[in-house]
């Protein structure tokens, strides 16, 4: 691995800084830059001339962390720029680029959260290119989890009554991202969603509720069991029961037998 020229890639942090206000611009001299102080990796394809897709970027810790150190001040001092350069990098190809407009768009002011919300769950919506949604969301989230993680809260209940499907996948995943976050104390209002969640699952939904399932059997097992049980007497679908059968492994050895009784009756 090459060693980073920390004086020429602040000169080159720099030149990218100047373009801030031009979404294209930017885009030009980020890629400019990542290009010359990262790795790149060709990943094979077939939807190009040629049969090989654009060289995939390897971004550094040093590059990732000089990058950070620079566009924080300057996306805090001009939130509506950020945003525009987000909606930029979202629709790159690469998903180095994308992951990058994740983070700068979880760095945008907690004045704008709930327009950086809407604009993650538009990504999403769109297609997250090998990016989950769960990763974005949670890079978007990222000043909303260290300020307010009850306005993400407020948003995920949104989410879940809306009459669009789609927006009960991103209540999903907004609950798991709240899950994981051991400072987020407001557990019954996740269980409660869940519940609500589990007695609606589809085939669609199956996936998305087991992992958050088995996000909340990491942080509260009891409580877990409990719903999942409970569920099973009150909601016994055969979505729930393949849901449940998918995460036996992962339940407590102490309740297992239960479950299992559960699932037969």
């Amino acid at each position: 691995m090459p060693a980073v020229n920390l004086i020429q890639l602040r000169a080159q942090l720099n030149k990218l800084l100047w373009n801030f206000t031009d979404p294209e611009a930017f885009r030009r001299e980020l890629l400019e830059l990542l290009e010359k102080f990262s790795y790149t990796a060709y990943r094979s394809g077939t939807d190009t001339l040629g049969g090989m897709t654009r060289p995939e970027l390897q971004i550094s810790q040093i590059v990732t962390r000089e990058l950070n150190l620079a566009l924080l001040p300057v996306i805090r001092e001009q939130p509506v720029s950020a945003m525009a350069i987000c909606d930029r990098l979202w629709n790159d190809e690469d998903i180095s680029i994308c992951m990058i407009g994740s983070r700068i768009l979880g760095e945008i002011p907690i004045e704008q959260a709930d327009m950086v919300l809407d604009r993650a769950g538009e990504y999403a919506m769109t297609g997250v290119k090998r990016l989950t949604t769960r990763a974005l969301l949670r890079n978007a989230s990222a000043t909303i989890l260290r300020t307010d993680p009850n306005i993400l809260l407020r948003k995920v209940r949104n989410w879940y009554v809306d009459t669009d499907p789609k927006k009960h996948l991103l209540c999903i995943e907004g609950i798991a991202i709240l899950a994981e976050d051991s400072s987020f104390e407001n557990l019954p209002a996740l269980y409660t969603l869940t519940e609500a969640l589990l007695e609606e699952a589809d085939s669609k939904s199956a996936g998305s509720l087991a992992g958050v399932l088995s996000v909340l059997l990491k942080r509260s097992p009891q409580e877990t069991v409990y719903i999942i049980r409970n569920q099973l007497k009150t909601h016994p679908t055969v979505t729930l029961r393949r849901i449940v059968r998918k995460l036996l492994p992962e339940i407590p050895e102490s309740s297992r037998d239960s479950i299992k009784t559960a699932l037969r009756e």
